[in-house]
């Protein structure tokens, strides 16, 4: 038996299937949200369960692990979101609430801009040519967490290795 016989197929295998299913899971959830007042989502809101619902729905073989949607929801869909999120911040009352936090994430940056390249250029001799671009994942790592090492590693072109 061939392994990929042994592979279920998913329900919705096409493009359209699969980003309707997703608007339609992000839309449930929100009027979920607004129409039951649930105390769970002041702890959990909508947005872990739009992003936990497809890993379950693929595990179910309801949609597929990999489709020409995720690519462009990744691509195009998801900085327009954190774009349209970002444009109501106050940003003064930001600083207010988080005091000299932000003073000491500034300097920790710094640091990390100026560290990175100069432990690079310590031990680059011993490295391959473009372990820069892990530097710079890693940097990105630490300056703004994982989904921002994620969005340099895709920038940098960093190899997974």
């Amino acid at each position: 038996m061939n392994p990929a016989e042994s592979v279920p197929s998913a329900l919705i295998q096409s493009p359209q299937g699969v980003l309707a299913s997703l608007i339609g899971l992000a839309a449930f959830f929100f009027f979920v949200e607004k129409q039951t007042r649930w105390r769970l989502f002041e702890f959990l809101p909508p947005l872990i369960f739009i992003y936990a619902s497809p890993v379950v729905l693929n595990n179910l073989g309801v949609v597929p692990s990999s489709s020409p949607v995720y690519g462009a929801l990744k691509d195009f869909a998801l900085p327009a979101f954190i774009l349209l999120m970002l444009i109501n911040v106050d940003l003064g009352a930001a600083v207010r609430i988080m005091g000299r936090g932000v003073g000491v994430m500034l300097i920790g940056t710094a640091g990390i801009v100026v560290g990175a390249p100069l432990a690079y250029a310590l031990v680059h001799h011993y490295l391959d040519p473009d372990a820069w671009t892990g530097f710079g994942a890693l940097a990105g790592s630490w300056i703004g967490g994982t989904g921002n090492m994620a969005a340099v590693a895709g920038a940098l072109d960093t190899s997974p290795e």
